[in-house]
């Protein structure tokens, strides 16, 4: 029973390796300081330690989407979910029956978008 367990094949994409980190550097800050950098990785959506090591060996960090993009995303795509329900609906029930809840849906997407 041991070989068929070692010999099953795994499924799906290889663990990717990540090296551990073993080694760090103490950097004193003030309480205002230490704010600043916490404030600044938070609009990144990052730990402040995170930040900082990006920052320091890659010289910036890259920007993430803010809380505001990621809820847009969000809408978008249950309104795209809602709009390939209606498509397919208006395929078997003719596209006059679905006309209203299509332009209502384009309204409400338009909305969203024009918000911003």
């Amino acid at each position: 029973m041991e070989n068929k367990e070692r010999k099953k094949k795994k499924i799906g994409r290889p663990r990717k390796e990540k090296e551990k980190l073993s080694t760090s550097i103490n950097l004193k800050l003030t309480e205002e300081d230490f704010k600043k950098v916490k404030d600044k990785a938070e609009k990144f959506g990052m730990k402040a330690t995170q930040y900082a090591r990006e920052m320091v060996l890659k010289g910036g960090v890259k920007s993430r989407f803010t809380l505001e993009e990621l809820d847009l995303i969000r809408k978008l795509a249950g309104m795209a979910n809602n709009l390939n329900q209606l498509a397919r609906k208006a395929n078997s029930i003719g596209y006059k029956a679905a006309e209203k809840v299509l332009f209502e849906l384009a309204c409400e997407i338009k909305k969203l978008l024009d918000d911003r």
